[in-house]
């Protein structure tokens, strides 16, 4: 005589591996069906998922052991509904007894930051799982000047679709380099201002593989860089150098135009660079003069 086997003759961590890849819905119907698969369930591996999931920063540590993952979770969400939060999580990172100069925050909630002549950055993957979570970047002999992130897949070192949200770190300093990092080293860099580097463009310039970056320095000159040459010094990387400034570079911008400041000048740099710049005299406040140059698709403006 043949005997019939059903879904409760299974094991019941078997279950609830297969349980993990079912929607709440289906999650309600099994526990509804019996009281094993409700056992089922209500087990954590389920509901760890969920958790993860929509509160990816709560530590573990969080989960109450008497009430269970499932119960965190609902407690979590209905909080979430009913507008109730917890205070946020305060950390305390011990670092050296120095002066922040520049702070950025990433898109993993890394938290990016320089002293002097070093960088460092704090995991907080790593930190919220126990790990080592601090990354010190100290390749610059100078004090750093500007840090910007920009798109890994805008550079030479972009290899697949799963790096689509990853940034590069960009930085400038005394030491008249540019630095472009990723993992937790220097990928690249850029040398060719005749003195320290003082600021670097908030945006990448140009289309498709062809985009820049700008930097301006104290010696007075605006440069454009390639994100997509290869080699660790990065070589052929300059594609421009635009002259007009009498003082150091202070600021840039890009915004439709792409500016750069200092204390007297005001400059517009403008699409396509072979063409000679104009230079348009305007009188009043501590803007002297306006130097338009065709470089890409938007307009680059500078102030010394």
């Amino acid at each position: 005589m043949e005997t019939s086997t059903t879904i409760t003759d299974m094991d019941a961590d078997s279950l609830a591996e297969c349980g993990r890849y079912l929607d709440l819905q289906d999650l309600s119907n099994m526990a509804m069906s019996c009281k094993f698969l409700k056992t089922v369930a209500y087990s954590d591996s389920i509901w760890q998922r969920w958790f993860s999931e929509h509160c990816p920063l709560q530590m573990p540590s969080t989960f109450s052991q008497a009430s269970g993952v499932r119960e965190s979770y609902l407690a979590r969400r209905t909080a979430l509904r009913q507008f109730k939060f917890v205070d946020p999580l305060a950390a305390i990172f011990r670092t050296e007894a120095k002066p922040f100069n520049h702070l950025l925050l990433d898109k993993n909630n890394n938290i990016v930051f320089s002293q002097g002549s070093m960088i460092q950055m704090i995991k907080m993957s790593s930190f919220f799982s126990g790990r080592d979570f601090l990354v010190t970047l100290n390749d610059h002999k100078a004090r750093i000047t500007c840090m910007r992130l920009f798109p890994l897949s805008e550079t030479s070192l972009f290899r697949s679709e799963t790096q689509e949200e990853e940034n590069v770190l960009v930085t400038s300093s005394c030491d008249h380099s540019i630095r472009l990092w990723r993992k937790g080293s220097c990928q690249r860099c850029f040398r060719g201002h005749n003195g320290p580097v003082s600021t670097l463009s908030d945006k990448l310039l140009g289309d498709g593989s062809g985009k820049v970056f700008a930097s301006g320095g104290e010696d007075g000159t605006v440069r454009l860089w390639s994100l997509s040459s290869s080699g660790k010094r990065g070589q052929q990387a300059l594609k421009a150098t635009l002259y007009g400034h009498t003082k150091p570079v202070k600021l840039m911008s890009v915004a439709g135009l792409f500016r750069s400041y200092g204390s007297h000048t005001l400059e517009s740099w403008l699409t396509s660079y072979q063409k000679s710049a104009h230079l348009i005299r305007r009188s009043g406040g501590r803007c002297h003069c306006l130097y338009v140059l065709k470089l890409f698709s938007g307009i680059i403006q500078s102030k010394s």
